[in-house]
């Protein structure tokens, strides 16, 4: 099947059946004129560079995701194109517009919504807001580069979940949504305001996961991670901010990454759903953090995407704690220096929201502020001084540091 590839303006639509029809329509303005025919599943196919549409196989890719809802027909699939990861930090990289589902959930949402509402706007974000609010019959969300390779069920042991929230309840009510739809997982989650009626409720619905309430609030995110790391017991640990979602494979394909790999500490590339500027972005990190931090110091791993055996984590002295935003920065620097094995794996694991309530956009603690930019100038300083053997670690800035005041945890 040829497809147009005037990648700035159409977007390809295939619908087909389970045995094998499919009908293609390429749309310069993108309209739903197919809601009344026939299908099983639909595939939105467009992209910002024209090289994605170099030898895509559509057969390959419908049968891939056929695949796929035989296990969970309640699946969104987010698609890109594969692309070498950067060697040495992020890397912002493509606007993502590509999709797949059941074509009879694509249609309810789409109603539900308002189909206007969808045409009118960025159509992969609007759908995964509102996939996100509750709003659709979708229960898991994976993000596949294309040429989608072939996975196979993957057994794990119990990990747990560590979640510090502050913010919007109702982020946090999306998260614990898709995390209760998985397995092997036991959640931990630390509650850094007032309680409210809402995260009562929750408390109660996800009676299965662990809810805990720290005073005085706020005390940031390091000293709940570490209280709730010290009152869990399993072998493996994974970050989770409140305002995130993970992708339905995210805990089995890490898990195991890491058991087969010996990884100590293991993130992964994220997708970027941005409400400031309402867009899908992919945002890829290099394979080898070690060796991405031998050349340069940074951050060349998101610190909630990853997981890290209970045993590593002690080793490198838990986060510290004497304040609310860059630490796990600080975090990072120090296990190069203690951990052998630090790497990312080279898929999309996480979906991240950028809002305007969080610590990176926050005014006094976004990303730039000058108190980040003074605390990555002294902690690179110091990264690069006890790399050349010019400072111990322990007389360095890498340290851990305990909190400034006291507190106390109590479970809910």
């Amino acid at each position: 099947m040829g497809l147009i590839n005037d990648y700035y303006s159409y977007y390809n639509v295939i619908l087909w059946k389970k045995n094998g029809v499919i009908r293609h329509y390429a749309m310069y303005f993108l309209s739903f004129e197919f809601f009344e025919e026939d299908f099983d599943y639909i595939l939105f196919l467009k992209f910002d560079f024209p090289d994605a549409f170099v030898n895509l196989n559509i057969k390959e890719i419908t049968i891939a995701l056929e695949s796929i809802y035989a296990l969970n027909e309640h699946t969104f699939v987010v698609l890109t194109t594969r692309k070498d990861p950067p060697l040495f930090s992020e890397s912002a990289d493509e606007f993502i517009h590509s999709f797949s589902s059941s074509f009879i959930h694509f249609k309810n949402i789409a109603d539900k919504y308002g189909r206007d509402k969808f045409l009118q706007n960025d159509l992969l974000f609007e759908l995964l807001n509102q996939i996100f609010k509750g709003n659709s019959d979708f229960k898991n969300i994976l993000v596949k580069q294309i040429p989608i390779q072939s996975s196979h069920a993957l057994t794990m042991n119990n990990c747990d979940v560590i979640i510090p929230h502050r913010g919007k309840d109702a982020f946090l009510k999306n998260t614990l949504f898709f995390l209760n739809q998985l397995k092997h997982i036991h959640v931990y989650v630390g509650i850094d305001q007032p309680l409210s009626q809402e995260i009562v409720k929750l408390k109660d619905e996800y009676s299965g996961f662990s809810f805990y309430k720290f005073n005085p609030d706020p005390v940031g995110p390091y000293i709940i991670r570490n209280n709730l790391i010290d009152r869990s017991s399993n072998h493996l640990i994974f970050y989770q901010d409140s305002d995130d979602v993970p992708c339905a494979d995210r805990f089995e394909r890490i898990a195991a990454y890491m058991d087969s790999t010996g990884c100590q500490l293991c993130g992964s590339h994220e997708l970027r759903l941005d409400y400031l500027e309402r867009t899908v972005r992919a945002h890829r990190f290099p394979t080898n953090v070690i060796s991405a931090l031998q050349k340069v110091g940074g951050h060349p791993l998101f610190h909630p995407t990853s997981a890290i055996t209970r045993e590593a984590f002690y080793l490198c002295g838990k986060l510290s704690e004497e304040r609310t935003f860059g630490n796990d920065t600080k975090f990072l620097l120090h296990s190069f220096f203690v951990l052998d094995n630090i790497r990312n794996i080279d898929d999309f694991l996480y979906i991240r929201r950028r809002h305007a309530e969080s610590l990176t956009t926050f005014p006094d603690t976004m990303i730039g502020s000058p108190a980040r930019e003074q605390l990555l100038y002294d902690w690179i300083g110091d990264f690069e001084l006890v790399k050349s053997g010019l400072l111990e670690l322990e007389n360095s800035s890498l340290n851990y540091h305990a909190p400034l005041f006291k507190f106390k945890s109590e479970k809910i």
